[in-house]
């Protein structure tokens, strides 16, 4: 094994498109319970939380509940093998496990004779991948001692039993190997490629992630560095448009994995040795981070974007393992793909590919709960479909205690079993996914809310807020309107702001056109007609999703410092005043954008505006409202800590009258800003309220 992160390796010897069946060998428990202790004891621990999560799932649903276990009644089940050529396995102290795409068939196209040749062996192994890819494969082991994992070949993949107990326990697997190692085996490194390659890897070693700066070398260069650099982009564009990138497993064997090795086969040339060229992860997220400053087609762009998720890719440092938010791990995975069962008819294999995506979900949450196996005698409600696995994992969340599934702002949710009702249960909008993390918010309480158990989860019954209904809201009068034209015209005149910033830019969005102006000029009003504290109050509530210039920091605690009639003196003043004035803008962006998920189901810009609110205690609010319908507004009580202020809380409620009855339905989901609820409860109304979805 090289010493180096990213070379060449040229591979000597006969090809290899099998292994022997005797190299397979199946450890001993002891030697798994010691290659895997650290997830083992993990889980084990995880138990109780795990069981709490399943009797409270249970309460919501015991069909849907049927579907999970505890994953650490599992791990005893688990049939560990390795490839090695040591036939003691208590020598075995580590282990590298491949990663790649499975193809339709376990056989990679060769000479029919050799096919053939192979076939008749029934002591033999065939391999997932191409024998030069293998061969690197081998070369990452620190010895031949170390083990190699691979599922095509450690599973038995005619024993259904044990592939689903992997499958439940397939993240702990890839947590303790010692590096992933991914084979890319559907491109080829051609040779113009691979001749830059060598070069650019000259000075490569001097250009590694500087962990003090974290920085990434060559990022932010003018012009940017990748623009001068075709080979380079090709190379990208090529590596990041494998398969393998597309995959669902893929993305969460690389996750969980402490270290990646990425292999890739180059043109093979007569007369030369086969060659491997294999890089890190710290190489791809080099040379994802340059691309992203080079415009590309609308297609690499998307793969980009998905790859940064892939490698949870934040301020330029990739970190690795589990997320903590069930709709986010959701959204994500139903993404990619996943091939399930070859041997199934299609729609069966359809569903079986779900129920594995369902798997990854768990495992990337770390629940402490596997899907079982779809056999229920009758007493569960298996699960397979897109739907149907969305109402699973919504309803796992708020067992779990997850305050995301109570405040997504997308579409209403309509099960399979139901052709006109719709649910509470409302999907995840774009502008949900970067806020649904649940780290450093306060645990909500779901014991008091009461979900129906029926296959449409048609309502939920909780305490709410109540902060009031529509003719308590109302628009900024036509004075501060106007004051807001002539703010904002006199902001653009004396050149405030950044015309050319990337972040909250307040000046693009006002010339973009009408609609967009004439929204961003209600919420200005708004702003200007609450009052310059409550707009230092309502960034300070915002915390760290607006935390994103230095200036901020004098605006959010240092008040003084901020003059109470800043929007009306005379432009020509302080540079300090005029910083302000941008950062304020800004957060009128800041809103803007995070109201654009339409909380009435709509899809024009002027089916809602800004509203304020002034609440008995707390003072004014301002709240993005639908126009033209008569609503109420609450907020579950499970969301007033300020934890929870940057999301969707507030539920719009309209009264309608079934069979004789008053009931709610929900119509959408808004943010509000303002100053904190967390200690509302006691001047505000309270009631316990029974929602439907929206009929």
């Amino acid at each position: 094994m090289e010493n180096r992160d990213c070379f060449f390796l040229e591979l000597s010897g006969p090809r290899k498109w099998s292994i022997q069946q005797k190299d397979v060998h199946e450890l001993k428990e002891a030697t798994k319970q010691t290659l895997l202790r650290k997830s083992i004891d993990s889980i084990s621990s995880n138990r109780g939380h795990a069981a709490d999560t399943l009797e409270r799932l249970k309460a919501f649903s015991p069909a849907v509940a049927a579907n999970f276990s505890i994953k650490a009644d599992t791990v005893d089940d688990l049939i560990m093998r390795l490839y090695s050529q040591c036939p003691d396995d208590q020598t075995v102290t580590s282990y590298v496990a491949l990663s790649y795409c499975w193809k339709q068939t376990s056989r990679i196209s060769v000479a029919s004779e050799t096919a053939e040749k192979i076939a008749s062996k029934e002591s033999e192994y065939w391999l997932p991948i191409y024998p030069s890819l293998f061969q690197a494969l081998l070369n990452e082991r620190k010895s031949e001692v170390e083990g190699v994992w691979c599922d095509q070949i450690c599973i038995d993949q005619s024993n259904e039993v044990e592939k689903q107990v992997a499958i439940g326990l397939m993240d702990i697997i890839y947590k303790e190997a010692r590096c992933v190692i991914v084979a890319l085996d559907d491109i080829t490194i051609d040779v113009a490629e691979e001749e830059y390659l060598r070069r650019y890897l000259e000075t490569y070693d001097g250009l590694k992630l500087n962990d003090e700066t974290r920085r990434i070398p060559r990022l932010r260069e003018t012009p940017p560095d990748m623009s001068s650099n075709h080979v380079l982009i090709r190379l990208h564009e090529k590596i990041t448009g494998a398969k393998w990138f597309t995959r669902a497993w893929c993305a969460h064997e690389m996750r969980m994995g402490k270290r990646h090795a990425f292999l890739v086969q180059c043109t093979h040339i007569r007369g030369r040795p086969d060659t491997v060229f294999r890089f890190d992860g710290s190489f791809l997220m080099h040379m994802i981070c340059l691309a992203v400053e080079f415009p590309a087609h609308h297609s690499i762009t998307s793969v980009r974007m998905k790859l940064r998720k892939v490698m949870n890719i934040v301020d330029g440092i990739m970190k690795r393992g589990q997320t903590n938010n069930h709709l986010d791990a959701f959204m994500q995975v139903f993404k990619l793909d996943a091939g399930g069962n070859p041997n199934l008819p299609l729609d069966e294999r359809i569903i079986d590919a779900n129920r594995e995506k369902l798997a990854i979900v768990l495992n990337s949450v770390g629940t402490g709960l596997t899907v079982q196996h779809p056999s229920f005698d009758g007493h569960g409600e298996p699960l397979g479909t897109h739907n149907e696995c969305f109402r699973a994992i919504s309803l796992l969340a708020l067992a779990a205690n997850n305050a995301a599934v109570l405040c997504t702002s997308g579409n209403s949710f309509r099960s399979e079993h139901s052709t006109s009702t719709n649910s509470w249960l409302r999907w995840p909008a774009i502008y949900d996914e970067d806020n649904m993390s649940t780290h450093g918010r306060t645990v909500i309480d779901t014991s008091r809310i009461l979900v129906d158990t029926g296959p449409r989860s048609e309502t939920v019954q909780l305490d709410c807020l109540i902060l009031g209904q529509s003719h308590h809201f109302y628009n900024p009068s036509n004075y501060y309107t106007s004051e807001a034209q002539r703010f904002l015209s006199g902001c653009s005149d004396h050149h405030i702001g950044d015309l050319n910033s990337r972040f909250y830019n307040w000046r693009r969005l006002i010339d973009l056109n009408i609609e967009t102006r004439y929204v961003f000029t209600l919420i200005v009003a708004c702003m200007i007609q609450c009052g310059i504290s409550w707009i230092l109050d309502s960034m300070k509530l915002c915390g760290t999703s607006f935390a994103f210039h230095k200036t901020a920091d004098t605006l959010l605690f240092e008040k003084d410092n901020v003059s109470k009639d800043i929007f009306v003196h005379s432009f020509a003043r302080t540079v300090d005043e005029k910083d302000q004035l941008d950062i304020i803008l800004k957060f009128g962006y800041y809103i803007f954008e995070k109201c654009l998920h339409r909380p009435w189901e709509s899809q024009q810009i002027l089916s809602a505006a800004p509203h304020i609110i002034a609440l008995t205690s707390g003072g004014p609010h301002l709240v993005y409202l639908p126009l033209d319908h008569a609503i109420t507004a609450v907020m579950p009580t499970a969301l007033l800590a300020d934890e929870y202020a940057d999301l969707p809380r507030v539920w719009l409620l309209s009264r309608s009258i079934v069979d004789g009855a008053r009931r709610f339905e929900l119509q959408g989901r808004s943010r509000i800003f303002g100053s904190s609820f967390s200690h509302r409860t006691a001047a505000q109304s309270v009631q316990n309220l029974k929602v439907h979805g929206p009929f």
